[in-house]
């Protein structure tokens, strides 16, 4: 197979980094694309070459016969859409989180199975190359044991409505920025999550243009790992000056700091501000810390490349459909915990 053929489904931010990714992918050709907001969806088209006409319906880019389709679409979304494709005879590339729930979760994995398709589950970050090199030292026992650690997501909140309602996303920070957390420090200590502790809360629950949120913007939990290691995340949709994620983990023999979207090469202090920094960055006047080749410091090609070599040599990805529904669990045992106040067990 020379050309896996790929569809996507969907036109905001996150299928601008699946368009691009696949556009500097020798083995990948962008074949269709289906969107609802078709001004939004004709610019992505144009930029990355994308053939034939935009599609409203995306069950009319199914009939294309595509080997492989990235759904970039909002969380309600995910099981009908995911079921939909792999049952058209399509792997399905599916972006973070798996589902809004494990229920939704479990029936997406059995159209997995039934349909003789793979579910590819996108976690840019734990392609991405600081957390790939942080990962390596790990594994080449560099800090030891792992016995503490902390996880951190933040920015000012998510750019579209959907995100601040929770029978249409799930939840609120927690859902859309710890399972980033989750995912990577699951990997990293290489061992499952036992237990959990978290507590939720809303600071801002008046988005202006957005309307209310009913959703948390804060969240705060303890991951306690079957090696005994506690790690603390904290993830926040109120905190201004673009995105900001970090990892600090500490071993028996040393540490660990990685900070990727504060901690480059390049440090700017503009009066008048300048185009674009990085993801949520309101403004670039004052100190920025703009970053390079963005969507390849955060993983998008590295993980669409490994996925497209598993189609081709039919092998099994590093995040696929249950290592998202793991994630998703540990998520949902925490906002139960949020509720009940208590430690609870995964």
């Amino acid at each position: 197979m020379d050309k896996i053929k790929v569809g996507i489904i969907g036109s905001g931010f996150i299928a601008e980094h699946h368009c691009y990714s696949y556009n500097i992918n020798p083995h990948a050709e962008i074949v269709g694309m289906s969107s609802l907001l078709e001004e939004e969806a004709k610019v992505l088209m144009k930029k990355f070459d994308i053939p034939g006409k935009l599609y409203k319906d995306y069950k009319d880019l199914l009939k294309l016969e595509c080997d492989a389709i990235s759904i970039c679409l909002p969380n309600f979304l995910h099981k009908e859409v995911t079921i939909d494709v792999l049952n058209s005879g399509s792997h399905a590339l599916i972006e973070k989180p798996l589902a809004r729930t494990i229920a939704e979760g479990e029936k997406m994995l059995d159209a997995e199975k039934s349909s003789n398709r793979k579910i590819f589950y996108c976690e840019n970050n734990m392609y991405a190359p600081t957390f790939v090199k942080v990962k390596e030292i790990i594994d080449e026992g560099g800090i030891g044991k792992i016995y503490m650690g902390r996880g951190k997501e933040q920015h000012s909140g998510p750019h579209s409505e959907w995100f601040y309602k929770k029978d249409k996303a799930g939840g609120g920070a927690l859902i859309d920025l710890g399972i980033h957390d989750i995912a990577c420090l699951v990997w990293y200590l290489g061992c499952d999550v036992k237990e959990v502790f978290c507590q939720i809360k809303t600071i801002m629950p008046d988005r202006g243009k957005f309307g209310k949120c009913d959703v948390e913007d804060n969240a705060v939990g303890i991951l306690y790992f079957e090696n005994d290691a506690q790690v603390i995340i904290e993830e926040s949709w109120t905190a201004p000056g673009g995105y900001d994620m970090r990892f600090e983990l500490f071993g028996t023999d040393g540490q660990i700091k990685a900070a990727p979207t504060n901690n480059n090469l390049i440090n700017v202090y503009s009066e008048k501000g300048y185009g674009y920094a990085v993801e949520k960055a309101s403004t670039t006047a004052g100190w920025t810390f703009p970053i390079p080749e963005e969507a390849w410091n955060f993983g998008y090609p590295q993980e669409i490349k490994h996925f497209l070599e598993c189609i081709m040599n039919n092998k099994n990805p590093m995040t696929d459909g249950k290592y998202g529904q793991k994630i998703l669990q540990i998520v949902e045992t925490m906002y139960k915990s949020a509720e009940t106040r208590k430690i609870e067990e995964i």
